[in-house]
């Protein structure tokens, strides 16, 4: 699949350097074919990264933590369940507070706990200790990204058990 995609991309660049060539003497032609050639070229590359999968560069805004993966001289990836239930990665600089709050985040998650992004600032609990210290962890990410508890038993509305 991966072939057919770069040779399509080969072949669609072969012929517009050959457009390109035909029309050089005309100037309204090469005023709207060359950014039109440069937008194209940008969308498709966008385009092609999302479609693989590549996670985004930057801080999620909401969602359900769901996992995070650290690889640790460079990046932290997190996958977060954002909205309609789709699940989003994203890419992150590697700090040692990062690596640290996601470490307690996990360990609640891994409790049972729904661990929500989101900016609820009663419930955000920021702590940067040592391991072993009580509340080791923390739920503030880098100062960016703000975690909390979600009890959903005391969010959900009640079931009418009249019917």
């Amino acid at each position: 699949m991966l072939e057919i995609l770069i040779f399509g991309l080969v072949v669609f660049a072969v012929i517009c350097l050959w457009v390109l060539i035909e029309q050089r003497k005309s100037p309204k032609f090469l005023i709207w074919f060359i950014p039109l050639f440069l937008v194209l070229v940008t969308s498709t590359y966008l385009t092609y990264t999302s479609i693989l999968g590549f996670p985004k560069e930057g801080i999620p805004s909401k969602g359900l933590y769901l996992k995070h993966h650290i690889d640790e001289p460079d990046w932290v990836y997190i996958w977060v369940l954002g909205k309609n239930n789709i699940p989003m990665g994203y890419k992150l600089v590697y700090t040692r507070a990062i690596h640290n709050s996601l470490i307690g985040v996990e360990g609640k998650a891994n409790k049972g706990k729904f661990m929500v992004l989101g900016e609820d600032e009663e419930m955000v609990e920021e702590f940067d200790g040592e391991p072993g210290e009580k509340g080791y962890g923390g739920f503030t990410v880098g100062g960016d990204i703000s975690f909390y508890e979600w009890d959903y038993s005391s969010a959900m509305p009640p079931k009418n058990i009249t019917n």
